[in-house]
């Protein structure tokens, strides 16, 4: 009865992550991304409390949203250091 409670498997979670971290170092391999006891532990997490599901949903979204350096503004159309406003014409010419 003892194999299937939530202690034995959270001893199993840990001897996981130990196991893992010794054949990474053995094998001194440099993987990116997350190794699998971190993801086995959010996930039991998960199990545990809503909250985290939650969380570990947002996660794969943003993993999925494009990233942009830009702030959304155009560039170079306002100098506020100098007090000037550049604006574009149709025909291509800026002006002050």
């Amino acid at each position: 009865m003892w194999g299937v409670s939530l202690p034995a498997l959270a001893m199993l979670l840990v001897a996981l992550a130990i196991m893992e971290l010794l054949w990474r170092r053995i094998r001194r391999s440099k993987k990116s991304g997350a190794p699998f006891s971190g993801v086995a532990f959010d996930e039991f997490t998960a199990f545990l409390h809503g909250g985290k599901r939650v969380e570990l949903d947002q996660r794969v979204t943003q993993s999925l949203m494009r990233e942009e350096e830009q702030d959304g503004a155009p560039p170079r159309l306002v100098d506020l250091d100098r007090g000037v406003v550049f604006l574009n014409r149709p025909d291509g010419d800026s002006k002050k």
